[in-house]
């Protein structure tokens, strides 16, 4: 029984200790990345968005020097090739020098005209005669209404990945001629920066590309297998919901070490250009570890505890079981006159019972005294023991409902009553052949009284009682006087 004892504790003790790891480790998961995404993905946007607003302050105190009206003002349209290349360069220059805009070098500077038609860019001859208009609608707003403004311009076709921030050209007498845009890279190199200048979290830019998500920029943390995760579904879904809505949404489908939010990247174009998603990794493998070392401590002290606890639980149920198994077999060998004296809190009602069985097979006579020698009972009432069967069925009766006879029963005198209670058991038991020489008067009386006592604090009404004989059995049927 102890080695049951141990296997089926120590089960549940291990059951317990693994859970109880388990769960701890959740937590300090959900602890650790609950609010890490969120707060990471707001602290992105941010930076982001102050880059391209201090990109377009700067091109708009920019904008209006005269070296900037200068290819617009020339004759040909070579001559404003050129000279739309060479301000684009002084512009790329300019920028590159300025101390506010030192972390995010221009990759691109472009001049266009009032339908967003290429002038010139930095550094080459290529995009002359580009329709930037058509391919970014946003700049072109821009020029018709004369402010500034960001977009996020990827095109693969174009091999453009881009942030562009603009703002408009205006001759001497303030009409708007065109506009210049200055285009910073949106690359892994940019939102890595980005993540180091914020959260430390990892950060990714997507866009739509057809029914797919297009992942055009990830800090240094993201793996191959995370991105792979974000274009597959769920993932890919809440990062497309969360692109059309413009609000933050989890994305789901992640390994488990990951929790993910996304939203449309705000203050480019028109809002919905792009998503960015900051991804929280669970930080907690440390401390996890630390906790797998205390969780299995607690686990083998339970264990030792389990054994410790089986082996003075079997000493306490086994041993007093092994000596009424012993002495029933001393019993069975010709001991007839051995009787248990164990005392015990469960097993005590069990001793007592086996050795009134034991008295009664053997025909010896009970010592019903106490340790005073005083009897433990009244002998006329433990001279009596046949099964009395009452029926209640009537005892629940209100007083409207009490039968006629109830109120015979109530008149009838104590001692009459009972007399008469007593001859009808009596005939009633001789009637089926059953023998009453061991039933005396006052045995039965005394029962009787302390049926109908306990039967009436049960009911709270006075009650007593008819005879019935029902087929081969003898019922007292409980009448309500009251």
């Amino acid at each position: 029984m102890r080695g049951k004892i141990i296997a089926v504790f120590a089960v549940i003790v291990l059951m317990v200790g693994g859970l109880s790891y388990t769960l701890a480790r959740a937590s300090l998961g959900s602890i650790s990345a609950s609010g890490e995404a969120p707060r990471a993905l707001a602290a992105a946007m941010a930076q982001l968005q102050v880059d391209g607003l201090v990109l377009e302050r700067w091109l708009a105190s920019h904008a209006s020097g005269p070296r900037l009206r200068e290819p617009f003002n020339a004759g040909t349209a070579p001559a404003r090739a050129e000279a739309a290349t060479s301000a684009a360069n002084a512009i790329r220059e300019a920028v590159a020098a300025s101390p506010e805009l030192a972390k995010t070098p221009p990759s691109l500077v472009v001049l266009v005209d009032r339908k967003g038609v290429v002038l010139g860019r930095n550094a080459s001859a290529l995009m002359r005669g580009d329709d930037l208009g058509a391919v970014y609608p946003s700049l072109k707003r821009a020029i018709e209404q004369g402010v500034t403004g960001s977009d996020v311009w990827v095109s693969r076709a174009r091999n453009e990945q881009l942030l562009a921030s603009y703002a408009p050209v205006r001759d001497d007498a303030g009409q708007i001629v065109g506009a210049v845009a200055v285009g910073t890279a949106l690359n892994d190199e940019r939102l890595s920066n980005a993540s180091e200048r914020t959260s430390g979290r990892i950060l990714v830019v997507a866009v739509q590309s057809g029914d797919g998500l297009d992942v055009v920029a990830k800090s240094r943390d993201a793996s191959p297998q995370l991105v792979s995760a974000l274009t597959a579904s769920p993932a890919k879904d809440g990062a497309l919901h969360a692109l059309g809505s413009g609000r933050m949404v989890d994305i789901g489908g992640l390994p488990a070490e990951y929790r993910a939010v996304g939203q449309a990247l705000d203050g480019y174009g028109d809002g919905r250009r792009a998503v960015l998603l900051s991804i929280a990794e669970l930080k907690a493998p440390g401390t996890a570890g630390a906790l797998l070392w205390p969780v299995l401590g607690v686990t083998a002290l339970g264990l030792v505890l389990v054994v410790v606890a089986a082996y003075f639980l079997d000493a306490y149920v086994s041993r007093p079981i092994s000596e009424i198994e012993d002495g029933l077999l001393a019993i069975m060998n010709g001991r007839t006159d051995l009787r248990f004296g164990i005392e015990h809190a469960e097993l005590g009602g069990l001793v007592f019972r086996l050795n009134s069985l034991l008295n009664q097979l053997l025909g010896v006579q009970e010592d019903e005294t106490d340790a005073d020698g005083r009897p433990s009972r009244a002998p006329a009432s433990a001279s009596f023991r046949d099964a009395l069967e009452v029926d209640e069925r009537m005892a629940a009766l209100s007083a409207d409902e009490i039968p006629a006879d109830a109120k015979a029963l109530l008149e009838e005198p104590e001692d009459a009553y009972y007399a008469r209670i007593f001859r009808e058991y009596i005939a009633a038991k001789r009637s089926l052949g059953n023998p009453v020489d061991h039933i005396t008067r006052d045995a039965f009386v005394a029962r009787l009284k302390a049926s109908e006592q306990e039967l009436g604090q049960k009911h709270g009404k006075p009650m007593r009682y008819k005879i019935e004989v029902r087929g081969k059995e003898i019922v007292l049927l409980a009448v309500p006087l009251a």
